[in-house]
């Protein structure tokens, strides 16, 4: 049975994900009867190309299957589903089994969580990112999440000694120290925004904002708690936040999805990575391909300016760079053909594209990622070439020409 409820359903290409605190469910993101944060986001218009869920789970503060002398017989008997509270890390793990059985034909996912449920998003995220599961994950929303804990929770945690949730929320515990050494060491992380009230006495600042975020990533809203995550309108500032956020994310995918139509005006005829096909004696057909490639590789790389795509672009640039190494020495040990080797190289970022080469800028396809091959290539230098006899001086003579 999926832990899905859903806001709305039309099959859309994109989807906003909901996930829920401790001692939470639905009823988180109402205001009222008639108005709720999805319900919000459902009727706007201009989410037209968003579905909208809330990751269901359950919550207490006590685990109660009802005390009875007949409990052993009413264990094994009983077809009904018992329900428990599950550590931060096991709840994961149910968001990610959803991300991969029911969510994955989304193009992008971006995640919505309040209190603990922005642990258990961190926690799914990372887990996909170490699967290679991560490509559709474009954002994360933190409402007054406790990346450090909470002192409350730690209080609660002496009475309440069995609620492993409330163990995970505590200041300093395991699982929130775990998470952000983790969350540190990753530099393909989706791009994220972090939202704290200022009036929560639950969720300090100092824990509501990792150590690791920038200011421009930050933002602070009179509310507490509770009314964080439960707008009462579209002109409420939580919901307008979130809205600049999911909307900052749409509109860069779409720049990136339509690009404008590559025309050849001989525009990239004198640079590095053309004049080393030539050296190599690369196929005229071949070279306008790459120019083609290389054409919209400079459009991605002209929007995606940020710290956090950068970082992303860099490690899949590293990618490519090693597979490119690896079918150059194969090309050499084979006595390949310069065609030969660029064709194989090519079809091999095709083969890659949703595997070795997946990258959490889910707009960027494999078309992008060959022209970021030449982009490697256009430098004076021996790192990407397509002739073992292609030199530094043969290339610059040939520029001079």
């Amino acid at each position: 049975m999926s832990m899905l409820q859903w806001s709305k359903r039309d099959g859309a290409p994109n989807l906003i994900l909901f996930i829920h605190g401790l001692k939470g469910g639905s009823d988180t993101w109402s205001y009222s009867n008639t108005v709720s944060f999805p319900k919000l986001l459902s009727s706007d218009p201009d989410f037209e190309h968003y579905d909208v869920a809330c990751f269901e789970y359950f919550t207490n503060f006590t685990n109660f299957y009802g005390k009875t002398k007949n409990l052993l017989r009413r264990l094994f008997q009983c077809t009904k589903k018992k329900e428990i509270n599950l550590p931060v890390s096991e709840l994961s793990e149910l968001l990610d089994t959803e991300m991969d059985v029911n969510l994955s034909d989304y193009k992008n996912v971006i995640f919505v969580a309040h209190s603990m449920g922005g642990l258990v998003a961190k926690s799914c995220i990372l887990k996909m990112i170490k699967y290679g599961r991560a490509n559709n994950l474009a954002g994360f929303i933190s409402l007054a999440v406790p990346h450090s804990g909470a002192g409350l929770a730690s209080v609660m945690s002496s009475m309440i000694t069995s609620n492993v949730q409330i163990k995970d929320l505590s200041v300093f515990s395991n699982e929130t120290d775990a998470l952000n050494r983790e969350w540190l060491t990753i530099d393909s992380l989706p791009k994220s925004k972090f939202v704290y009230g200022t009036n929560d006495i639950i969720v300090a600042k100092q824990s509501a904002l990792p150590v690791q975020v920038l200011a421009k990533d930050s933002v602070a809203v009179h509310e507490d708690h509770i009314t964080i995550c439960k707008p009462d309108s579209i002109e409420n500032n939580v919901y307008k936040v979130v809205k600049k956020f999911v909307l900052e994310i749409s509109n860069t995918v779409n720049e990136i999805i339509c690009p404008t139509e590559f025309k050849d005006d001989k525009q990239y005829d004198n640079e590095y990575f053309v004049l080393k096909m030539i050296i190599a004696d690369v196929h005229e057909d071949i070279t306008n391909h790459a120019k083609e490639y290389y054409y919209n590789a400079e459009l991605a790389r002209n929007l995606f300016t940020s710290d956090h795509d950068r970082a992303i672009l860099d490690n899949l640039y590293r990618k490519i760079k090693n597979l490119y190494q690896t079918q150059y020495q194969i090309a050499i040990s084979e006595r390949l053909s310069s065609d030969q080797l660029l064709a194989a190289i090519h079809s091999k970022i095709d083969n890659e594209d949703k595997s070795e080469l997946v990258s959490l800028l889910a707009s960027l396809d494999n078309l992008h990622k060959k022209g970021m091959l030449h982009q490697l290539a256009n430098k004076l230098n021996r790192d990407v070439i397509w002739s073992p006899d292609t030199t530094v001086n043969s290339i610059s003579e040939l520029r001079a020409k």
